[in-house]
């Protein structure tokens, strides 16, 4: 398996763990606030506050992941060499290619040059 095949299947595992893990933590958290605002209605008000200030802070974990997972696909600086590489050989490829056409052209242009016999 190549860096760059690694680095999708990483991407894949953040984003996977990043998004779950953080959905448990709000519904564990809506769940505490559900239960505390049913237990004492007039503190609602400071629960709501406090709850939403803390599924920010769970979400920005969230966000977290997906930085990781963009900069694993985009901008993995271990893929860098590996794409140097590849392009590389590519380009080895169409010299090689190149070579092979300049031989037979030179091969072409090197036959005897006779114009067809006419027939009547």
């Amino acid at each position: 398996m190549d860096i760059l095949t690694a680095s999708v299947f990483a991407s894949a595992l953040v984003v996977g763990i990043g998004t779950v893990c953080p959905a448990i933590a709000q519904a564990i958290a809506i769940n505490g606030a559900m239960q505390g605002i049913s237990r004492q209605p007039e503190a609602s008000g400071s629960l709501g506050t406090n709850l939403i200030i803390g599924l920010a802070f769970i979400e920005s974990l969230m966000i977290y992941g997906l930085v990781i997972a963009l900069l694993l696909l985009f901008a993995n600086p271990y893929a860098k060499p590996v794409m140097a590489e590849r392009d590389t050989k590519s380009q080895v490829e169409v010299l090689k290619l190149k070579i092979q056409q300049a031989e037979l052209q030179a091969k072409y242009d090197a036959l005897p040059k006779t114009a067809p016999a006419k027939t009547k």
